[in-house]
């Protein structure tokens, strides 16, 4: 195979950014907007020695899953990928994600075990409680602006289709109000103002606008005091980000500027505070559906003494302390832990104590011979458990876990070391990020006898 050769290409399935995949003499060439079962013309665009690349010239078959595209930016932006794909029998390919990844990474019989349809959101559109954007001069104004698939280019948008409607409101009022006060952005001589963040809560319609910046000068100051006096924002900060190398949106220092210091989220009956650096789900709709399968698959009674690792603002703890005898949270982030605390006290919970700390230090010590979880709720990062957080399961005698995955392989390699001990009873793929190739999922697993 070589650079700009063109061939007829069957797809056979979808890649984990959402490519479709077909097979070349053996070789697996990825295709951009392609839908298994589409007989596609190719041009080869890059030539790897496992895989190829190729951009589709003709569709000689159309799947008939396809479908029109809503968002005007959706061939420049990379933040969704499969919304050529109904939504529907997108559920179907994010289930055999999960399926690819257990035979890919694993010796696991996918069909020893049920794997159940994935859960999907009926209005896959508006779900994102936050957005992040950055901000830029574009033709003489401010505009917020996404960066363009395989790239360091930023193009301005006007709205985004996956983002709540209010938050698309509140970020053009406050750019009119930065281009009234003529603030410098990305683009400008001596800018300050890099990332414009909104969140909006599902539950109660609170808002919360954070500037991050360079640097916390006058300009920024009475701009920020602006947005509070025209209540553009229920609750209004700055964040200041001096590292000009960094990836990371947020800065060490965040300052309050007006408004209320927090905005409530509700998960069901549960009320959470959401601050500018406070980790929470970014669909607040899927998240109800998501715990609530979480608490069906621990199977409380009230008698339980329960783990939730990497327990972030405590949200699942909470979610679970009023069918439990005693959770017990563990989370890195000291910040995260402080929100949890404020959290219990919000709900009135008190069978709940969180501990800061590395899972894979603190854990270990939570369990002793004569004392250990009758269930376990994990929720880690994409790279997941890690391999001492695995040990340490391994030589435990938990009862039963609950493992909430956002990524498929990673999930499976855990799975691979955990069904030496465990037995897999099922796992149940959640549609977290519609228009998106993500999936998350819940594992039960039991004890074996």
């Amino acid at each position: 195979m070589k650079e700009n050769e063109r061939f007829i290409l069957d797809i056979k399935r979808l890649g984990i950014n959402g490519e479709g995949i077909g097979f070349y003499n053996k070789l697996a060439v990825f295709v951009k907007n392609a839908i298994p079962g589409e007989g596609i013309d190719v041009e080869v665009t890059k030539v790897l020695p496992k895989m190829a690349f190729a951009k589709a010239i003709e569709w000689k078959k159309v799947s008939p899953s396809r479908v029109e595209p809503k968002c005007m930016y959706y061939e420049r932006c990379g933040a969704c990928q499969v919304m050529h794909i109904d939504n529907k029998k997108m559920g179907e390919f994010k289930r055999e994600a999960v399926i690819e990844a257990l035979k890919r990474y694993t010796k696991l019989n996918p069909s020893s075990f049920e794997i159940k349809p994935t859960i999907v959101m009926e209005e896959p559109y508006n779900y994102r409680n936050k957005s992040t954007l950055i901000v830029r001069r574009e033709m003489g104004k401010n505009a917020v602006a996404m960066i363009e698939e395989n790239s360091n280019r930023h193009f301005a948008i006007k709205t985004c289709l996956v983002q709540d409607e209010k938050i698309n409101e509140i970020n053009a009022k406050i750019i009119a109000l930065s281009n009234h006060l003529d603030i410098k952005s990305f683009g400008c001589e001596k800018y300050s103002w890099r990332y414009l963040v909104t969140r909006v809560t599902k539950g109660t319609r609170e808002s919360l606008v954070c500037l991050v910046v360079y640097k916390y000068n006058e300009e920024i100051a009475k701009f920020a005091d602006m947005i509070v006096k025209e209540k553009l924002a229920d609750s209004v900060y700055v964040n200041i980000n001096a590292d000009d190398k960094t990836h990371e949106i947020f800065g060490p220092e965040t300052i309050y500027v007006g408004g209320k210091k927090s905005i409530i989220e509700n998960i069901d009956k549960y009320k959470f505070n959401i601050y500018p650096t406070t980790f929470f789900q970014l669909n607040t709709k899927q998240t109800e559906v998501l715990y609530a399968e979480v608490k069906k698959a621990a199977k409380l009674t009230h008698q339980e003494r329960v783990l939730d690792a990497f327990c972030g603002v405590g949200t699942i703890a909470s979610y679970v302390a009023n069918v439990s005898k005693e959770v017990i949270g563990i989370e890195y982030n000291k910040e995260a832990i402080e929100a949890a605390k404020e959290n219990l006290a919000l709900n009135k919970i008190k069978n709940v104590k969180f501990y800061q700390g590395n899972t894979a230090k603190l854990l270990p010590k939570l369990i002793s011979k004569d004392l250990t979880f009758d269930v376990a709720i994990f929720d880690p990062p994409r790279t997941g458990l890690g391999e001492d957080v695995l040990n340490t399961i391994m030589k435990s005698n938990i009862k039963r876990i609950v493992y909430v995955s956002c990524n498929p392989s990673t999930l499976a390699k855990d799975l691979a070391v955990l069904a030496n001990k465990y037995k897999i009873r099922y796992i149940q793929p959640v549609d977290m990020f519609p228009q998106t190739s993500h999936v998350e999922s819940i594992t039960l697993l039991d004890l074996k006898k």
